[in-house]
């Protein structure tokens, strides 16, 4: 049909604008994003402190995104199946991962990977940060820092420590503090905290590495000489922090949230406004300090430089020590 060219002349700068606006805006022809579920990989078993937090941080996002956000656990190989998975992911922000301090450990410690975890991934954000804690039964008549350090460069090896297995962040935290202290300390392995615990209070080990909640039921038999954050925290109130004596030591558990390499922009920002919004709920805040962790929202772009600080730190740390993995 032909328009006589007045009305021709009309039309064209809408039908222009129009054209205009469907280039710059393909979320526009698409719909917006989610528009379907998400996925949210955890790289551990489910009950443990990972997968509460994932399910509590799933159901908070999952209101400010529209859509159900649905916890999946792939445990195993130190958290490298399920990021293995998530590096296969179409890079469009319905797949996710809760990643942990684990996934910066593990890729120096297993010989081959499906992936690349320095250009396979991408951050959305951080999600929370906490301390290890450095405990002593209080029958070692140790009080401080200071005063476990002098008794190891006293007799080096002597003194025994547990952090509940090879390659955790309490074990890693423990091989930085030999080496940032110049002392020498010998590594019993146990399978988690609780064991590595109640070994303390039984007498079987001199020095405990752990989280808060590990810590936490033998906090009145034991002296807790220090936390492994650069400065004290809220999370163990008066206990001083490692750096005051050692300077410059610092290691944290931490957790963040990512996706395959590749998301778009939009979807970035889209699901890191979610996040921010979940970290500040009361709900999922009382769940991260019950794990002695505090809510840490950083952008994507202070995530991702995080991320890789963090495995270049520890695969130097891992190759030094020539760990191995556990079986």
């Amino acid at each position: 049909m032909r328009f006589p060219q007045a009305i021709r002349r009309r039309l064209l700068p809408v039908l222009a604008a129009a054209m205009a606006a469907s280039l710059l805006c393909p979320a526009a022809q698409a719909g917006a994003f989610p528009e379907r579920p998400l996925k949210l990989l955890v790289g551990f078993t489910a009950g443990g402190g990972a997968d509460g937090v994932a399910r509590v941080l799933a159901e908070a996002m999952g209101r400010s995104l529209g859509q159900p956000v649905v916890v999946e656990n792939r445990a195993g190989a130190g958290t490298t199946l399920a990021a293995s998975l998530l590096a296969r992911s179409a890079p469009d922000g319905y797949t996710l991962m809760l990643l942990t301090s684990t996934n910066t450990i593990s890729p120096a410690m297993y010989k081959q990977l499906s992936y690349k975890p320095a250009t396979d991934f991408q951050m959305v954000g951080m999600v929370a940060r906490g301390p290890m804690l450095i405990a002593v039964p209080k029958t070692s008549g140790i009080t401080s820092l200071a005063q476990l350090i002098e008794a190891a460069r006293k007799e080096p090896g002597k003194l025994n420590y547990g952090a509940g297995g090879i390659g955790t962040t309490p074990h890693l935290a423990a091989l930085v503090l030999q080496r940032d202290a110049g002392i020498r300390l010998t590594h019993i392995p146990y399978k988690g905290g609780s064991e590595t615990a109640a070994a303390l209070m039984g007498g079987q080990l001199d020095i405990q590495f752990g989280t808060p909640p590990s810590v936490a039921p033998i906090a009145a038999r034991a002296n807790l000489l220090a936390v492994t954050t650069a400065s004290r925290t809220g999370l163990a109130q008066g206990v001083p922090a490692a750096s005051e004596t050692v300077k410059g030591y610092e290691v944290v558990s931490w957790y963040g949230l990512g996706g395959p390499a590749g998301l778009p922009a939009e979807v970035t920002a889209r699901l890191s406004e979610a996040l921010r919004g979940a970290l500040a709920d009361e709900r999922l805040k009382q769940q991260l300090r019950t794990l002695g962790l505090e809510a840490d929202p950083a952008s994507p772009a202070t995530a991702q430089q995080f991320y890789l600080a963090e495995l270049k730190r520890w695969q130097e740390v891992v190759r030094s020590e020539n760990l191995q993995p556990e079986n």
